[in-house]
Order: C-alpha cells, then structure tokens, then sequence
C-alpha cells in the first residue's frame, strides 16, 4: 500500500504536483536532515542542506523516475550538497573558525572527538602549506577551487599529465604527513 502511494506521489511530483511535493517533502525530511547533519554536523547547516535538497529536487523533479528508488537520489543530492557546503567553508578562514566553534558548541559530539578533529584539520591546513609553490597553488585550485585537470592545466599553462602528477604527488605528501603525525 505505502509503495503505491509513494509511485503516486513521485509520478504526482514529476508531472508538478504540489500536493506530491509536500508529501515527499513530509515523507522524507527528517531522513534527510539526520543525512545532511552527519557531514556538517551544524544544525543550522543541516537544515539549509537539507532545504536545498528539496529545491533541487523540485528543480529536477522531470528527470524522476516513479519505479526507480528514490532514496539514493535523495542521498546523492544531500552529500553533493553537503560537500559543496564544506567546500565554501574550507575556502574561508572565518567560516572555518565559526564553523569549528559552532560544532564544538554543539552537544552531538563529545569534546575530545571535536578537540581531534580540530587537531586533523589544523596538521592538514599545515600540510597543504607546506606543499612546494607550484604544487600548493594546483592543489588549491582543484579541492578549493574546484576547477578540474583540464581546467588547471589551460591557467597554468602546463599539461594534464602534469597537473595529474602534481596532484598525485600531494595527496601522498598529505597522506604520508598525517600518518606521522
């Protein structure tokens, strides 16, 4: 019975319906919510990510599929979301301190986890430092930046291979710094 109502209410949503929206909406907003909070981990955070979701579910709602599964959908716009939020983040040295202070604020995480993770996170802003120039600068362009291989290779007029390399070369520096640390 429940999955013939939840066929009718994606078909519904598809074709626009409002009423299926807000019953998607009802249906799977708090699974979504507790999805997105794993990653950010900020209820604030959480709550836009998860509003987000809707609306490009809303937005993308013609590409459906009423007899496919809905909930790995849902998770894939949810963790694209998610990262993209802790991808702004990650760019910003002011959000990074708003958002560290506002999950150790946070009664979701014990206080020597947080107090670690902040740890991590300082020994890889440290590590990423201490990259060679040309490496830093193409490492920064691709997981700050978001530009992919192609893209780095035509603004710092070098090749892909080369981009590839620089970067493989980086995550085992990354790798090889965290571990000794």
């Amino acid at each position: 019975m429940h999955e013939s109502l939840k066929y009718r209410h994606l078909k519904g949503l598809k074709n626009g319906d409002r009423t299926s929206f807000r019953w998607i909406y009802d249906e799977y907003h708090a699974l979504i919510y507790r999805y997105c909070f794993k990653f950010l981990r900020q209820k604030t955070l959480a709550q836009e990510a998860t509003a987000d979701v809707f609306i490009v579910v809303w937005q993308k709602r013609h590409l459906i599929v009423p007899d496919q599964p809905f909930t790995p959908l849902l998770f894939k716009i949810g963790k694209d979301i998610a990262y993209n939020y802790l991808k702004k983040i990650s760019r910003n040295k002011t959000l990074i301190a708003h958002y560290l202070a506002t999950v150790m604020d946070s009664h979701h995480e014990n206080g020597e986890t947080i107090f670690m993770e902040k740890e991590a996170l300082e020994a890889l802003q440290k590590a990423i430092e201490d990259l060679p120039p040309k490496r830093k600068k193409i490492f920064k362009l691709r997981y700050y930046e978001g530009l992919n291989n192609k893209d780095i290779a035509q603004k710092m007029q070098i090749s892909i291979n080369t981009v590839r390399e620089q970067l493989a070369q980086a995550r085992r520096f990354l790798k090889q710094y965290i571990s000794n640390s």
